[in-house]
């Protein structure tokens, strides 16, 4: 707003967070999950072969994703940006450096209102955080276990606006600003500049680009198709559809789809890693207060490979919890697989797991939920693609790499092993892909063969196209991606306006010599 430079918003959502309201997962009434700030329809994924329509935590109104994520708002370490070494022996680095970012870091990092502390872990870094309000007792107990087994336990960094009213963090849909999300932090206030318009309700069909520049898009708003046209075009429309839209807008210059002469686009698809593990306290503790505040960075990297962390999630399990991962680990035991096995005895040993959930529950109480966030690496054969046989029009394949799969049961022992003096319980056995952390589909780097965009996450050979979101990342680092893609948004943003700047200063200069 700064920049007196005027921006048109296409939203396929709605523009104001007052429509926000409470929905159930069920709700399958695509109106009311728009409403919500969610995504309508499933997305259909193909993993391991599987295929699978699902309600993606996908955000879908002004703010995105980030009317529906966790808050958590993580910085990527210094190393994240470096050379890497892939486990299939390809290497890959980003096109910039963390020092080019960590300026946008601080700034998201104040406007979102972050409060935390810093990695003890982080020896090369200096910023501070705002404090974090009191910890509630059952999380301040694990803090201390977590120090007495040899961890080095910190403050999660969360974007809430803490107040004297607030009382305990959920994740959940919030009609109030204290959980800081793009809406209330950026929109609202480029709304009010003046300088921000929102065609709301409008679906982005495709761009129309000549060889070297996008010159429309075109959309359907109010049931009818329309074109508009700009002169400085962004995508954000995420890890999923940035690609699909990209491929939509194949044309005669881009057979391929468009900004792809690399036949990447869509392509180095990754996830994280997220499993659950519930943790009792060595006594039954109140939880009252701010809870959802505790990282964990010593799996990071261990003798040169990469895992990730462990954070608590505000969430606690009780006896159904207990019982569903009991029954969820018995099916998929050996023993529930014996051919002499049959379906009776199968039936009666799931039901008789009642007993131990019960009495977990009344000696224990509910348990903690910490989750972890294993990095995910980039493989061309994991990608999304256009399919209009699809509720959403698109298709994600992906096949689980031997050597995540790995990493993650090593995260596991590596956990176990070291918090083996708290009662503990997996609230799952497999791989779980957490599908609201896509990234990397239109790949950032300095070779055009090898990227699909520049350091700049401008297209390669297009003069007037970014994109903005989770798909420039070349690698998924092992924390939430959130903080790192708004701290992008902001970097991308103050090169955009440079340009046009010299724009402007080449129309004066052309006017006055004429």
């Amino acid at each position: 707003t700064q920049n007196n430079i005027r921006v048109l918003l296409i939203e396929k959502g709605l523009s104001s967070s007052k429509q926000l309201h409470g929905i159930q997962v069920e709700q399958e009434h695509p109106q009311e999950r728009v409403k919500s700030g969610k995504w309508p329809t499933k997305l259909t994924y193909t993993v391991d072969g599987r295929t699978n329509d699902l309600w993606a935590p996908l955000g879908c109104g002004m703010g995105g994703s980030t009317l529906l994520y966790a808050s958590a708002l993580q910085r990527l370490q210094r190393e994240d940006f470096q050379l890497q070494q892939l486990p299939n022996g390809k290497s890959i680095q980003w096109p910039f450096s963390y020092e080019a970012i960590e300026p946008y870091y601080q700034q998201v990092e104040r406007l979102f209102s972050v409060c935390g502390t810093r990695d003890p872990l982080d020896d090369q870094s200096s910023y501070e955080l705002q404090p974090p309000p009191a910890i509630c007792k059952t999380d301040q107990h694990f803090f201390e276990q977590f120090q007495k087994a040899g961890l080095h336990p910190y403050r999660l960094p969360i974007g809430i606006k803490y107040d004297k009213s607030f009382s305990r963090y959920v994740d959940q849909n919030c009609l109030k600003t204290c959980k800081r999300d793009a809406n209330n932090v950026f929109f609202q206030s480029a709304l009010a500049s003046g300088k921000l318009s929102i065609l709301e309700q409008a679906e982005v069909l495709r761009l129309h680009a000549n060889q070297s520049a996008v010159n429309s898009v075109e959309v359907i708003y109010e049931g009818k198709q329309r074109t508009i046209h700009g002169k400085y075009f962004v995508l954000a429309a995420g890890a999923y559809f940035s690609p699909v839209l990209l491929q939509r807008s194949a044309n005669d210059y881009w057979p391929n789809g468009l900004a792809n002469q690399s036949n990447l686009v869509g392509k180095n698809l990754m996830f994280h890693v997220s499993d659950f593990i519930a943790f009792w306290p060595r006594s039954k503790i109140s939880n009252d207060g701010a809870n959802k505040s505790i990282g964990i960075r010593d799996f990071y990297r261990i003798n040169g490979q990469k895992f990730g962390e462990l954070q608590s999630t505000g969430f606690t399990a009780d006896y159904g919890n207990v019982l569903y991962a009991l029954r969820l680990m018995f099916d998929q035991s050996p023993l529930a697989n014996l051919p002499l096995v049959g379906n009776a005895l199968r039936t009666s040993t799931r039901h008789l797991l009642r007993v131990p959930a019960f009495i977990a529950h009344k000696l224990l109480g509910k348990a903690t939920v910490f989750a972890t966030i294993v990095e995910d690496y980039p493989y061309p054969d994991n990608y999304v693609t256009v399919d209009d046989a699809t509720p959403s029009g698109m298709r994600v394949y992906y096949s689980i790499p031997d050597e995540l799969r790995n990493r993650v049961m090593l995260m596991k022992k590596m956990i176990r092993r070291k918090l083996s003096g708290l009662q503990s319980l997996p609230l799952g056995t497999s791989v779980n892909l957490n599908l609201g952390h896509p990234c990397g589909t239109c790949k950032a780097g300095h070779d055009s063969t090898d990227s699909v965009v520049d350091q700049n996450c401008k297209a390669h050979d297009i003069d007037n196209l970014y994109v903005v979101d989770s798909s420039f990342m070349p690698t998924s680092g092992g924390t939430n991606p959130s903080l790192t893609v708004a701290a992008n948004a902001l970097r991308v943003a103050d090169q955009v306006a440079t340009v046009l700047r010299k724009d402007r200063q080449n129309v004066t200069v052309q006017t006055s010599t004429d």
